[in-house]
């Protein structure tokens, strides 16, 4: 077992920490600061009675089961598959007596109750909630299972684990404490969280509308007592840096006559009347982003500004291609669609690469960090931002790039994560590429701006409408700059 004699300082005061007392944690570390091993140091050196429960996102499933067995020497059990036998590896256990000390299962879990009845049969000492964000939602199945299973657990630590414990609003964060403070915090107590702790308001119709944080010192001095930290700033102060670089592309003709003529059609839609969820305004700015990154995945045979950018970047500054000694690179993108188209391109080339999406199963995925990570022959990682964007070590390679970005910043740095943890020993360069006059300038600025001012709280919904509200001012202006005055 490596544990604890290959944790951090840090890492081995956070689990005396935890471990100082029977209540539950909030590890909020930031990305990339080891809150993996430190939970596991936290199982192995607690004295539980009884099976230490993981739960995180199902596509993790794996990546703990591999962690697990380089820090503690073992292989866990992990849930199946099929919703029908889902939990049948506990029962395997108990009919062999291998008792196994960990187990992993996704959030899915918790939306049978069948299921949860069934490891209610079971002890667990220790519960660890990975990703817990996930369970932002007071309302979805998954987090009203979870609760009350959690609720049945007398006694029993839980230590949720986020590096974004405000996805997109402070209200995110009383979920969390409903977790691991369920005698303090729960749906009742929802609105005096937000009365004391949000700026909001309420619209005619009862609903409430978040805008912000109040009283930020108030709200950690309250948690303080059952919270962890850290920053890599902070901890991991001999990381390499980790820096932006934004490349300003032009389209060619065939492409901006597209893209010109879509986002006509965006604004006459919208000037319409009709209100930025609409699924029709949604269709014609998926679009929009679709031209804008590449017009062949609509089935056009116009140039992408971005795709040849991205080739040229590989063969001429990575060398990827060209000489066995080049340089890794990580590709994102929020469609899978360009992330297959991207793959073909890569084949016909003979870069050797690995593909990450949605429609990969979590046994490949493992298969392909592993390949990224460890064989040199593998050059190129392409993946969706939402599926590449947690959980994974990509520290092989020291440059990644967006070709298109989520609406939230927290998301995308999430991303970036991957390459700039532990294990990093290069500093890490984020290409931006945008294309001059289009949806990325108007995404760019905003996203700067919620960075700068740290207002990552703001959600998906809200950036989405500045963005579309910045493309309708220069619309404006551009026919305004086309009038002839007489």
């Amino acid at each position: 077992m490596k544990l604890p004699d290959d944790l951090y300082t840090y890492q081995k005061e956070d689990v005396d920490r935890m471990l100082s007392d029977d209540t539950s944690w909030l590890l909020l570390n930031e990305m990339g600061t080891g809150k993996t091993p430190t939970s596991l140091a936290v199982s192995e050196l607690g004295n539980f009675k009884g099976k230490t429960l993981i739960v995180c996102p199902k596509t993790l499933q794996l990546e703990w089961s591999r962690q697990i067995q380089d820090w503690c020497g073992f292989e866990p059990s992990i849930a199946r598959k099929s919703s029908v036998r889902k939990l049948q590896t506990l029962f395997d256990e108990f009919y062999s007596g291998e008792i196994n000390p960990f187990f992993i299962t996704n959030y899915e879990t918790f939306r049978v109750k069948r299921h949860t009845d069934i490891l209610n049969g079971y002890p667990f000492g220790l519960v660890i909630l990975d990703e817990a964000h996930t369970i932002r939602n007071l309302r979805t199945k998954q987090t009203k299972g979870l609760l009350e299973f959690l609720s049945t657990l007398n006694g029993v630590k839980v230590i949720a684990l986020t590096g974004s414990p405000i996805v997109n609003n402070p209200v995110d964060l009383h979920t969390l404490l409903c977790v691991v403070r369920p005698e303090t915090y729960n749906s009742r107590t929802k609105q005096a969280f937000i009365d004391r702790y949000c700026f909001s308001t309420r619209s005619r119709g009862g609903r409430v509308k978040i805008h912000g944080l109040r009283d930020p010192q108030g709200l950690r001095d309250r948690t303080g007592p059952y919270t962890i930290r850290r920053t890599k700033e902070e901890v991991l102060s001999f990381l390499p840096e980790k820096y932006y670089r934004r490349v300003i592309l032009e389209m060619e003709e065939d492409q901006r006559e597209l893209y010109t003529k879509m986002k006509q059609d965006l604004m006459i839609l919208l000037d319409t009347g009709e209100p930025i969820w609409a699924p029709s305004v949604l269709a014609e700015l998926t679009r929009l982003r679709q031209i804008n990154l590449d017009p062949r995945i609509l089935g056009s045979l116009a140039s992408s500004s971005k795709t040849n950018f991205l080739l040229n970047l590989m063969q001429e500054d990575f060398g990827i291609g060209e000489n066995e000694d080049s340089e890794k690179l990580v590709v994102f993108s929020c469609f899978k669609t360009y992330i297959d188209h991207l793959s073909g391109i890569l084949w016909k080339r003979d870069i050797n690469h690995v593909k990450l999406t949605g429609a990969v199963s979590m046994e490949d995925r493992a298969k392909a960090v592993d390949s990224f990570q460890k064989d040199k022959n593998v050059k190129v990682v392409l993946g969706t931002v939402k599926t590449m964007g947690v959980g994974l070590t990509l520290t092989s390679a020291s440059n990644c790039i967006f070709m298109d970005r989520w609406w939230n910043p927290a998301i995308n740095s999430q991303c970036a994560d991957r390459l700039h943890r532990i294990g990093q020993k290069n500093a890490v360069q984020i290409i931006l590429p945008i294309n001059e006059k289009s949806i990325d300038t108007s995404l760019d600025t905003i996203l700067a701006g919620k960075e700068k001012v740290s207002m990552q709280y703001l959600g998906d919904d809200k950036i989405m409408r500045e963005v579309v509200e910045d493309m309708r001012r220069e619309a404006i202006l551009e026919d305004e700059a086309n009038i002839t005055w007489v």
